[in-house]
């Protein structure tokens, strides 16, 4: 699914680890969700690292915090899980 197939119900809560920022840790990371049919995550796991730990961890905790409706396949069951690949972006600004 991607975001276009979605509708946002509630968007993801990202916290800024305070530790890097005050490191100046900053970058991307990708996360894959995966949300079952009631558009509710289940998992989420880091696709592509930012190189920092603890963006890649506030990442995969804020993805959890996500919400959708998503785009039901024709002849998708209720058991059926729809993954999202969502980037997190995490910016110092000064």
């Amino acid at each position: 699914m991607t975001q276009g197939q979605t509708q946002v119900i509630r968007e993801p809560h990202v916290v800024y680890p305070a530790m890097s920022k005050r490191l100046g840790e900053a970058g991307v990371v990708i996360v894959g969700i995966y949300f079952n049919s009631g558009g509710i995550p289940k998992r989420a796991e880091i696709l592509k690292s930012s190189g920092y730990d603890r963006l890649d961890q506030a990442a995969r905790e804020a993805a959890l915090t996500y919400q959708v409706t998503p785009f039901r396949q024709p002849g998708a069951n209720e058991a059926t899980v729809y993954l999202l690949k969502a980037p997190f972006n995490f910016t110092l600004t000064q």
